[in-house]
């Protein structure tokens, strides 16, 4: 019985809450927008479709707009409320163009029951299905296994893999043929083998696909969902084996309808889909609206031929072209693009969010005039015959800070399509001179213009041992210590003693003051002028980094801090240990870069090149002989040293002094004499002692025919080469021989004996004609 109560009373309740939100919906109904009104009227509709009750939905008056009319007297009759009845119709968002293509589609798989196809590569999985008929009745069902073979009955084992139907089957009449005669074959595709690819990127659904081999590229996409709002459809790259194989642009086969650039996938591809490029949106009287991804460098024309053309509405002597400009500020183009315009002159290249507005001749807009620049609200604004460059300062608002006060400019398009551009003082116009405040004409824009934008900016440098060297802006009363502490403050390495200041006057003379940066100077209260140049030399005894790197065979190889500008080789072997057991010092190699440094800043290449004598070609023209010396500066880079005075470092006596990045090679001891060149083999030759080259060279088959024996050389283990009779010194272990081809010259004696004759006739009859003569 309580239940019941409580029930009774919870219901009353729920009644009288709603007849009470009932009424104050009715009360405040019309102060609500008219969105809100119809989202509160559709929420009625649902709880009626619930219910089951019959609703009735009554018009604005109806509901506490009209108090004279009894709103319990709402008929069946009454205007129903929709959406259009209190919205206006809205522009519908632009999309990127092609994105529908994708979400419409309803190919879910490739088709896999294609008979034949004469251009499709078998691989592992794929069956095939051969009838054979005449002489001999055969049906063969094979499946190609993983090694890409095919195993046929009495006709044996053939390889498939990577082979089109059409090759197999021409392979398969051969095989076939050397096993039975007077026979036709066919061959066609049953089961089609499945492959794994890969789609990411900026797509809607990616990850990896299980299809058929007969998947194309455009197959692919589609069943990942096509490119995301993000994503490219002009450069969609096809990944194979880790290179790219192919570019796609979608736009070809979406304006054209080309499908030549479908590529039948394989096993293992990847389908990327990068962010897409610079995007313009074009919207108005086009045949396509819509936002348009583009390739570098197209036009508004470009732009509208993309876009389908323009209707036969559009208004294209007026066409606007809306971005933001170089200086962060939006601004707006005008553009005629009218076909009987003949110059280029609104030719502009479009940048990436460029939006193009193309109006309609029924809307071209009138009594209008535009403010752009430095003002709060830019745009158009409504014109009167009494409307002054005052009056829509005053509803633009210009802004607090840099705005430029001596000059604004008004632009002014004539009837005859002239264009005028009328300077305005800010000043007197805010301060109501009448002669400034000019009236404006229809289609007038006004811009005005920031301090930046007309004066060139102030600015110092600083250069050297500073953190942050560079420009910066120039500010009143701005002292030496301000431009250093904007830097960064000073290096360790920087020479504070004595500083430069450069100071271009305004003949464009330059000055020089030497200043002092310590800390109790007062130099560095100096004030700085316009275009300063401050420079902080670095210390004369300041190295950044004096490093030697030391490898092979000492104890305690690795990099080694320099303790002064004299260490020598010896100081520094000493310092990692000294040598190990295996170590050949002979064969030490010690090389600087700071000589290739020093070589490719002298320019040899070039005085190489200069240096090459002058030839007199076969038409009488002289030309320079071509460089024949074999240079490369990086292989200069090794110092010969005397590895005698090396070899014992207890008694070291090396005065090779180390610098900075020098690199140090201790390698391991040799057991043998290599042999290079025109020999019979080669290779190293067992070491033995007191044997000259000659023996090492018959231990390797001797000389060939091509041997040339009178430039054999011998490159010691410290890099000395020693030419010129070699072959009976002595060879020491670490030593290298080299035996070097002969040059032959080719000689064409036919040739030349031919060319002779062909001269001498033309002599004699040179001879015999002015004879005549």
């Amino acid at each position: 019985m309580l239940k019941k109560i409580l029930f009774v009373i919870i219901l009353m309740i729920v009644i009288v809450a709603l007849n009470w939100f009932e009424e104050l919906i009715a009360q405040d109904f019309d102060s609500l927008p008219a969105k809100q009104q119809l989202q509160l009227l559709n929420r009625y509709r649902m709880q009626s479709d619930v219910t089951g009750k019959e609703s009735y939905y009554r018009s604005p008056e109806a509901i506490g707009g009209n108090q004279e009319r009894d709103t319990a007297q709402a008929a069946p009759d009454e205007v129903k409320l929709s959406e259009s009845s209190f919205i206006e119709n809205e522009d519908t968002k632009l999309r990127p163009f092609g994105i529908e293509f994708f979400s419409r589609t309803t190919e879910s798989t490739p088709p896999a029951d294609v008979a034949s196809m004469d251009n499709y590569v078998l691989g592992p999985g794929d069956n095939l299905i051969i009838f054979l008929w005449g002489r001999v009745e055969k049906e063969y069902n094979l499946t190609v296994d993983r090694e890409g073979k095919l195993f046929i009955p009495t006709v044996g084992e053939l390889t498939v893999w990577g082979l089109t139907l059409k090759q197999f089957k021409q392979r398969a009449e051969k095989r076939f043929g050397e096993v039975f005669s007077d026979f036709q074959l066919t061959c066609s595709l049953g089961k089609i083998r499945s492959i794994r690819i890969y789609i990411t990127g900026e797509v809607n659904n990616p990850g990896a696909y299980t299809v058929s081999s007969l998947t194309s590229l455009f197959n692919a996409l589609s069943l990942a969902g096509g490119p995301n709002e993000r994503g490219s459809m002009r450069t969609i790259r096809l990944m194979r084996q880790g290179k790219a194989e192919a570019e796609i642009d979608l736009y070809r086969l979406l304006l054209e309808g080309d499908n030549s650039t479908d590529i039948r996938l394989e096993s293992g591809d990847v389908i990327f889909v990068p962010v897409a490029g610079a995007r313009v949106a074009v919207k108005g009287e086009v045949k396509r609206p819509a936002v348009y991804e583009l390739k570098g460098g197209e036009t508004a024309r470009d732009l509208l031929h993309l876009a389908g053309n323009a209707t036969a509405e559009a208004y294209l002597e007026h066409v606007s072209l809306e971005r933001v400009s170089d200086h962060d500020q939006w601004e707006v183009l005008d553009l005629n693009l009218s076909s009987s315009r003949s110059d280029t002159t609104d030719e502009v290249v479009l940048q990436d969010g460029d939006h193009i507005m193309v109006n309609s001749i029924f809307n071209a807009k009138k009594n209008l005039v535009a403010m752009f620049g430095l003002v709060k609200h830019p745009g158009y604004f409504e014109r009167t015959d009494s409307t002054r460059v005052s009056d829509v300062l005053s509803r633009s608002q210009l802004q607090p800070y840099d705005v430029y006060m001596d000059r604004a400019d008004l632009f002014r398009r004539h009837t005859d399509r002239r264009a005028e551009v009328i300077p305005l003082d800010l000043k007197r116009v805010l301060a109501g001179d009448p002669e400034a405040d000019i009236l404006l004409a229809d289609h007038d824009s006004i811009h005005i213009y920031s301090i930046d934008d007309v004066t060139p900016r102030r600015r110092v440098y600083i250069e050297g041992e500073v953190n942050k060297p560079g420009w910066y802006p120039f500010y009143d009363g701005m002292t030496v210590a301000d431009l250093i502490f904007l830097a960064g403050s000073f290096k360790r390495s920087a020479e504070r003693a004595q500083a430069e200041l450069a100071r271009i006057d305004e003949d464009g003379g330059i000055s020089l003051t030497i200043v002092s940066l310590d800390r109790d100077s007062s130099d560095k209260a100096l004030p700085l002028h316009e275009d300063d140049h401050l420079f902080i030399r670095k210390m004369s005894t300041w190295k950044d980094q004096r490093v030697v790197h030391i490898d092979g065979e000492v104890r305690f190889p690795g990099k080694y801090m320099l303790s002064n500008r004299s260490e020598t080789l010896c100081e520094l072997l000493n310092r990692a240990g000294g040598y190990t057991a295996d170590a050949f010092p002979k064969g030490l190699v010690l090389e600087r870069e700071s000589i290739v440094y020093d070589l490719k800043r002298s320019n040899i290449q070039e005085l190489l090149a200069k240096s090459q004598p002058l030839v007199v070609d076969s038409l009488g023209l002289l030309r320079q002989k071509q460089n024949e010396v074999d240079y490369d500066p990086n292989t200069m880079k090794r110092i010969i040293i005397d590895t005698d005075q090396i070899a014992d470092l207890s008694d070291c006596n090396s005065d090779i002094v180390l610098k900075p990045n020098d690199r140090i090679f201790i390698p391991t001891a040799p057991t043998g004499i290599p042999v290079i060149g025109a020999v019979g083999a080669n290779g190293t030759i067992g070491y033995r002692e007191k044997q000259n080259a000659k023996y090492y060279i018959k231990r390797a088959g001797d000389f060939t025919r091509q041997a040339d024996k009178k430039e054999v050389r011998i490159v010691r283990a410290g890099g000395e080469v020693v030419s010129g009779g070699v072959l009976s010194k002595q060879v020491e272990l670490g030593d290298m021989i080299v035996v070097p081809t002969r040059i032959e010259k080719d000689r064409n004696w036919g040739k030349s004996i031919g060319t002779w004759l062909s001269a001498a006739t033309g002599v004699l009859t040179s001879v015999y004609i002015v004879s005549k003569l």
